[in-house]
């Protein structure tokens, strides 16, 4: 037996349940990792969250 706390270092995020999807993208989101709620949807991170507002929001480009 090895008493050594180190010895056998983290868990693999992957190995713990998937808890949901990402709203945008469809990746994968575990226990125990972070997620961004916006509105009751879960995103994976900043950029997945800012692509979906962009898709569900009316706006046009414009030259100034």
């Amino acid at each position: 037996m090895n008493l050594d706390r180190f010895a056998y270092g983290l868990r693999d995020p992957q190995s713990y349940p998937t808890v949901a999807e990402c709203a945008q993208c469809g990746c994968e989101l575990y226990r125990n990792s972070k997620a961004i709620r916006y509105e009751g949807d879960l995103f994976c991170d900043r950029d997945c969250l800012a692509e979906y507002l962009l898709a569900i929001t009316d706006y046009e480009e414009v030259i100034l």
